[in-house]
């Protein structure tokens, strides 16, 4: 199940929010969040120079037609 951070305003992951958990069961808030958010970029990143790739594999096609 996930968690919410109230100070970010977003969903964290239940292995994100279990690596910031307490003894007490209780889970960092903010540093849960911000992991979220770092992972998401990181995603988003990947994802974005996966497509930069194939449209440059793309373009490079259509020059040679």
């Amino acid at each position: 199940m996930s968690y919410f951070s109230e100070y970010y305003q977003i969903d964290v992951r239940a292995d994100i929010a279990k690596e910031f958990t307490n003894s007490k069961g209780e889970v960092d808030d903010m540093m849960a969040g911000l992991h979220e958010i770092r992972v998401r970029m990181a995603q988003e990143e990947y994802n974005l120079k996966e497509l930069e790739a194939r449209l440059r594999k793309n373009r490079a096609g259509l020059r040679r037609t």
